[in-house]
């Protein structure tokens, strides 16, 4: 093996009570950071929205994170990681955005708001960035959307009849379904409306409206991001063809324009791929005056809730502290428990360590970090494993030596094999932290951490904790005994 460094004397030992103050303050610093700013947890454990967007072509992260954050979305509690297998996929995990809803709600309130942020992307651009297009809604749609603005604050109250904001969703449908043929060209077709409302006197249809024009706008259905049903009922109210509402050549058209999206890329490029034997190239001709393709299409949307990230937050837990409890008990039965014990006190300095620099700087814990944890817990711990077993072997070979001589040959002899595995690891980690992106930013910065605290840990810990029990518990005789 290559050497670094050809016989050290360097005496490690002789400077253990410098190396105790500085782990002495590490622990405090890492303790005051957890206890003033806490722990930056990630969606994992806190709950939010995770959902699977199939891009046209393959996503620039850069750009979505832009089009999120013009959005007012907080991007550093978004995390953006690219399928690997699929170039053109992207899974976005945010924290709950709408924190007042009930959690059968929150996934569609969240879907659609990271859904308009996106729509920054797609040809139309800023003029639907965050908003809803009305001739893709139905009125239940526009009573939630209006209940969650809630201009006249009635969201919560009740109504004999049906609630004022369902009414409002009801005429503006009606609207739309009739005298419009179903389909608004513009915005301007509801400056017309005037909304009447049953059992509220002080209804105020301004600022309804103006809250109507903020929040939607009218634009062609974008056909990557309607479903099958939606396609259907669209075509069926618009009815391009005029053969009539509910006719089967609709529902043989939606279901075909569903069939070629699952089975092509997910992503419709162009209304005349589509044609097929169900869907005649005059539909698709006349479909291109209310119909588009946006850039995107959402393959899924699923819901973290707190009481699943409070119980992934138990398992990382309960799966780090097996693993010690586990090498405790190898490295008592291999050498003796006294080893095991200062073994896992050196890797516990490690996490905790780590963990107050995270809290510190405030950077997200994800599951990602928590995995990284998990490989520093087993790295340091080979580092510490091999010094043992210097000193194992050091005793057997030169009886007549002190203990204390005896660890500090073992570090030195040790110092190239911890340096070179060591750096090379380290090398490794910070090429992911300054190239590997978002996604893998946590893990590493944990990796890189842990590296440098697990190689002076494995010198200043774990080896002066053996050390300072084998004193205590019978000075020669102690040391006599760690052979």
């Amino acid at each position: 093996m290559v050497e670094l460094f050809r016989d050290p004397t360097i005496d490690w030992i002789k400077a253990k009570k410098f190396f105790i103050g500085i782990t002495i303050i590490l622990l405090l610093l890492g303790a005051v950071a957890v206890q003033i700013r806490g722990f930056n947890l990630g969606v994992d454990f806190t709950g939010g929205t995770m959902m699977t967007v199939r891009f046209r072509e393959a996503p620039s992260v850069g750009s979505i994170r832009s089009a999120l954050s013009d959005s007012n979305i907080d991007t550093s509690k978004v995390t953006l990681q690219p399928v690997t297998s699929r170039p053109n996929e992207m899974i976005i995990h945010s924290p709950q955005l709408d924190a007042g809803t009930e959690a059968e709600r929150r996934v569609d309130e969240d879907k659609r708001t990271i859904i308009g942020a996106l729509q920054r992307l797609n040809p139309a651009g800023d003029v639907s960035a965050g908003k809803i297009n009305i001739n893709s809604i139905d009125a239940a749609g526009i009573e939630a959307e209006l209940r969650q603005v809630d201009p006249l604050g009635i969201r919560a109250q009740y109504f004999p009849t049906e609630h004022p904001y369902r009414q409002i969703g009801n005429q503006i449908i009606g609207l739309r379904n009739g005298p419009n043929r179903g389909f608004f060209g513009d915005m301007n077709a509801l400056q017309g409306l005037t909304p009447e409302v049953k059992d509220f006197p002080n209804f105020d249809q301004n600022q309804v409206k103006a809250v109507i024009l903020d929040r939607f706008y009218a634009g062609k259905i974008d056909l990557n991001l309607a479903g099958m049903g939606e396609i259907e009922e669209a075509l069926g109210r618009i009815d391009p063809l005029g053969v009539g509402a509910g006719a089967e050549t609709y529902s043989k058209a939606a279901k075909a324009i569903a069939d070629y999206r699952s089975k092509s890329s997910g992503v419709i490029t162009d209304i005349g791929l589509i044609q097929t034997q169900d869907v005649s190239a005059e539909l698709l001709e006349k479909m291109r005056t209310y119909f588009t393709e946006g850039t995107f299409a959402v393959i899924s949307a699923d819901v973290v809730g707190a009481v699943v990230g409070k119980d992934l937050r138990n398992r990382a837990i309960y799966v780090t502290l097996a693993a010690l409890a586990g090498m405790l008990v190898y490295i008592a039965f291999r050498f003796e428990w006294i080893y095991g014990v200062a073994a896992v006190l050196a890797v516990v300095h490690d996490v905790m360590v780590t963990l107050g620099i995270f809290a510190l700087f405030q950077w997200e814990i994800s599951l990602t970090v928590i995995a990284a944890l998990l490989t520093l817990v087993g790295y340091s711990m080979n580092d510490t494993i091999v010094i043992f077993d210097r000193i194992r072997e050091n005793t057997r070979l030169r009886r007549k030596d002190s203990l204390v001589q005896l660890a500090n040959d073992a570090i030195n002899q040790t110092l190239s094999r911890t340096v070179i595995t060591s750096g090379l690891t380290f090398l490794s980690v910070v090429a992911i932290v300054l190239f590997g992106g978002e996604v893998l930013r946590g893990f590493a910065l944990a990796l890189t951490i842990g590296i440098i605290v697990g190689c002076y840990s494995t010198v200043a810990v774990a080896s002066p904790v053996m050390l300072w029990w084998q004193y205590i518990t019978g000075g020669k005789k102690g040391a006599l005994k760690a052979r």
